[in-house]
Protein backbone atom coordinates (compact mmCIF):
# COMPACT_ATOMS: atom_id res chain seq x y z
CA UNK A 1 0.00 0.00 0.00
CA UNK A 2 1.39 3.49 -1.03
CA UNK A 3 0.68 6.80 1.94
CA UNK A 4 1.87 9.44 2.12
CA UNK A 5 5.53 10.07 3.65
CA UNK A 6 4.40 12.89 5.77
CA UNK A 7 2.11 10.14 7.24
CA UNK A 8 5.08 8.52 8.96
CA UNK A 9 7.34 11.50 9.41
CA UNK A 10 4.10 12.21 11.72
CA UNK A 11 3.86 8.81 13.05
CA UNK A 12 8.14 8.69 14.17
CA UNK A 13 7.26 11.88 15.87
CA UNK A 14 4.26 11.51 17.92
CA UNK A 15 5.49 7.70 18.78
CA UNK A 16 8.90 9.55 20.05
CA UNK A 17 6.96 11.47 22.38
CA UNK A 18 4.56 9.04 23.23
CA UNK A 19 7.30 6.38 24.34
CA UNK A 20 9.37 9.19 26.15
CA UNK A 21 6.60 9.28 28.35
CA UNK A 22 6.47 5.38 28.63
CA UNK A 23 8.97 2.64 30.94
CA UNK A 24 11.21 1.09 29.46
CA UNK A 25 9.07 -2.20 28.63
CA UNK A 26 5.72 -0.70 27.99
CA UNK A 27 2.21 -2.60 27.61
CA UNK A 28 2.14 -3.56 23.35
CA UNK A 29 -1.69 -3.48 23.58
CA UNK A 30 -1.69 0.52 24.57
CA UNK A 31 1.29 1.25 22.10
CA UNK A 32 -0.50 -0.83 19.21
CA UNK A 33 -3.82 1.68 20.09
CA UNK A 34 -1.96 4.60 20.07
CA UNK A 35 0.03 3.67 16.86
CA UNK A 36 -3.37 2.61 14.94
CA UNK A 37 -5.82 5.71 16.23
CA UNK A 38 -2.72 8.37 15.41
CA UNK A 39 -2.53 6.26 11.91
CA UNK A 40 -6.18 7.09 11.64
CA UNK A 41 -6.22 10.56 12.32
CA UNK A 42 -3.42 10.83 9.33
CA UNK A 43 -5.45 8.99 6.92
CA UNK A 44 -8.36 10.48 7.57
CA UNK A 45 -7.01 13.96 7.31
CA UNK A 46 -5.89 12.92 3.75
CA UNK A 47 -9.26 11.49 3.05
CA UNK A 48 -8.17 7.72 3.51
CA UNK A 49 -10.96 5.81 4.69
CA UNK A 50 -11.07 2.98 7.16
CA UNK A 51 -7.06 2.31 7.17
CA UNK A 52 -7.12 -0.56 9.07
CA UNK A 53 -8.84 -3.02 6.79
CA UNK A 54 -6.92 -1.29 4.22
CA UNK A 55 -3.36 -2.52 5.50
CA UNK A 56 -4.87 -5.88 6.77
CA UNK A 57 -6.11 -6.37 2.52
CA UNK A 58 -2.29 -5.17 2.02
CA UNK A 59 -0.55 -6.84 4.10
CA UNK A 60 -2.65 -10.34 3.18
CA UNK A 61 -3.27 -10.59 7.00
CA UNK A 62 -4.45 -13.88 9.06
CA UNK A 63 -5.56 -11.69 11.91
CA UNK A 64 -6.86 -7.97 12.60
CA UNK A 65 -3.69 -5.85 12.71
CA UNK A 66 -4.27 -5.07 16.38
CA UNK A 67 -4.20 -8.38 17.40
CA UNK A 68 -1.25 -9.09 14.68
CA UNK A 69 0.75 -5.75 15.56
CA UNK A 70 0.21 -6.50 19.23
CA UNK A 71 1.24 -9.99 19.14
CA UNK A 72 4.01 -9.40 17.19
CA UNK A 73 5.51 -6.54 19.36
CA UNK A 74 5.01 -9.29 23.16
CA UNK A 75 6.21 -12.06 21.65
CA UNK A 76 9.37 -11.05 19.61
CA UNK A 77 12.02 -11.13 22.11
CA UNK A 78 14.28 -9.16 20.40
CA UNK A 79 11.95 -6.06 19.48
CA UNK A 80 12.62 -2.59 20.58
CA UNK A 81 10.30 0.18 21.65
CA UNK A 82 11.19 2.77 19.57
CA UNK A 83 9.51 4.90 17.10
CA UNK A 84 11.39 3.34 14.38
CA UNK A 85 11.16 -0.15 15.06
CA UNK A 86 7.43 0.02 15.59
CA UNK A 87 6.75 1.90 11.83
CA UNK A 88 9.38 -0.28 10.65
CA UNK A 89 7.15 -3.45 12.41
CA UNK A 90 3.79 -1.75 10.94
CA UNK A 91 5.50 -1.04 7.41
CA UNK A 92 6.39 -5.04 7.11
CA UNK A 93 3.35 -6.75 8.07
CA UNK A 94 1.24 -4.35 5.88
CA UNK A 95 3.33 -4.04 2.97
CA UNK A 96 3.57 -0.16 3.09
CA UNK A 97 5.68 2.09 0.98
CA UNK A 98 5.94 5.59 1.56
CA UNK A 99 5.65 8.35 -1.17
CA UNK A 100 7.12 11.63 -1.31
CA UNK A 101 4.16 13.71 -1.07
CA UNK A 102 5.35 17.16 -1.81
CA UNK A 103 2.11 17.50 -4.46
CA UNK A 104 0.15 17.52 -1.74
CA UNK A 105 1.25 21.04 -0.21
CA UNK A 106 -1.03 23.75 -0.20
CA UNK A 107 -0.77 25.61 -2.13
CA UNK A 108 0.25 28.33 0.19
CA UNK A 109 3.30 25.76 1.10
CA UNK A 110 3.94 25.49 -2.20
CA UNK A 111 4.49 28.65 -3.00
CA UNK A 112 7.05 28.71 -0.03
CA UNK A 113 8.83 25.91 -1.30
CA UNK A 114 8.98 28.00 -4.79
CA UNK A 115 10.54 30.85 -2.89
CA UNK A 116 13.41 28.78 -1.12
CA UNK A 117 13.96 27.10 -4.02
CA UNK A 118 14.72 30.35 -6.04
CA UNK A 119 16.58 31.68 -3.39
CA UNK A 120 19.29 28.45 -3.17
CA UNK A 121 19.50 29.16 -7.25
Amino acid sequence: MLLPMSIREALVNDLEEFLGNLPDDPDAEMVTAFILEQLEVYADERGIDDIVSQLEESGNLEESLPNMLESEMASNEDFEFTEEECVSLLEEMCEIEWDDDEDDLTDEEDDELEEEEEEID
